[in-house]
């Protein structure tokens, strides 16, 4: 019984100690941080690492999200595709109005099915070629279809190979993610 009250002695005399110490300016501890300085240039690399390996992560979440729904990505493009060909089949401004009066109801089912992909709209990574796609079909490709009738094939020429190269984006994502493998 008297080793547990010398002990709490002990402890008290050790804790007053330790405020007096505290309360005096001069006192410092023997090692006032247990970390060395860090390296700025090795921080810099880590962070870097750092880096390269969470958009490593998410380039591979967004693969496998879409993966998942190749189905449905397959047919948003299949209706993407035959909107441009309505419009390239168009020989008249009277059929490329025709087209584009078509085009709101196909953009009411493709956004249907891009709701059905992605509710949130932040999973999928072909979510912006889509909605750029759906813009060029909106306004500037049968604007440019219109100017090539009239003799102006410049505006046609640059509005296909936009939608030429988000057509090869977006064929190229779908391969990639039909390639992916879980791990």
């Amino acid at each position: 019984m008297t080793g547990a009250v010398t002990g709490k002695r002990l402890l008290a005399i050790a804790c007053a100690a330790g405020v007096a110490l505290a309360a005096d300016a001069r006192w410092q501890p023997a090692h006032a941080d247990p970390m060395p300085p860090e390296d700025p240039v090795k921080a810099a690399k880590s962070s870097a690492q750092w880096r390269a390996h969470l958009e490593a992560e998410e380039h591979e979440r967004k693969l496998f999200y879409d993966r998942d729904r190749l189905k449905d990505h397959r047919a948003v493009l299949k209706l993407l595709v035959a909107a441009r060909a309505r419009y390239d089949r168009a020989r008249t401004k009277a059929a490329v109005l025709a087209a584009q009066k078509r085009q709101p109801a196909t953009d009411a089912e493709i956004r249907r099915l891009i709701t059905q992909i992605d509710r949130w709209g932040t999973n999928s990574n072909l979510l912006g070629d889509y909605d750029a796609y759906l813009k060029a079909l909106s306004d500037s490709y049968p604007a440019a279809r219109s100017e090539m009738l009239d003799g102006h094939p410049g505006a046609q020429d640059t509005a296909r190979r936009q939608l030429d190269q988000l057509t090869r984006h977006i064929k190229d994502w779908m391969a990639e993610a039909a390639r992916s493998k879980d791990e």
